[in-house]
């Protein structure tokens, strides 16, 4: 009898645990709408969904504070979208293949700005 509850105490502790950790989409539709997936380090992305992809509007959030919001493609940063950093600086401006590409604004958190074309996530100078 002892050894039973035992068995089923550790059964329902793994289970929890293995909930806990679970990823998947948790509201909405992450096929083809709108929905939030939550994965397993417990980065988020709520948006648009079109065949199991990230495409469209969405914001992904990370545990360690970044975040970006903006244009997906493919379930890539591409488009337009502003990424914001731990500290607070941010990049507004354009993304391809999930890297700054095109015209966009580096603002450091104290302020200071950097404007132009960047080239897989470089300033060109």
């Amino acid at each position: 009898m002892k050894r039973s509850i035992l068995v089923f105490l550790l059964s329902f502790l793994v289970c929890t645990s293995v909930f806990a950790r679970s990823t998947g989409c948790k509201e909405g539709n992450c096929d083809n709408g709108y929905g939030k997936w939550v994965y397993t380090d417990k980065t988020t992305y709520e948006g648009e969904w079109v065949s199991t992809k990230k495409q469209g509007q969405g914001v992904e959030t990370w545990p360690n504070g970044y975040i970006y919001k903006g244009e997906f493609k493919n379930s890539v940063w591409s488009g337009i979208g502003t990424l914001t950093f731990p500290d607070g600086s941010t990049y507004e401006g354009e993304w391809a293949n999930g890297f700054m590409n095109g015209q966009g604004t580096f603002t450091w958190s104290d302020g200071k700005q950097k404007t132009g074309i960047w080239k897989n996530g470089k300033l060109q100078e």
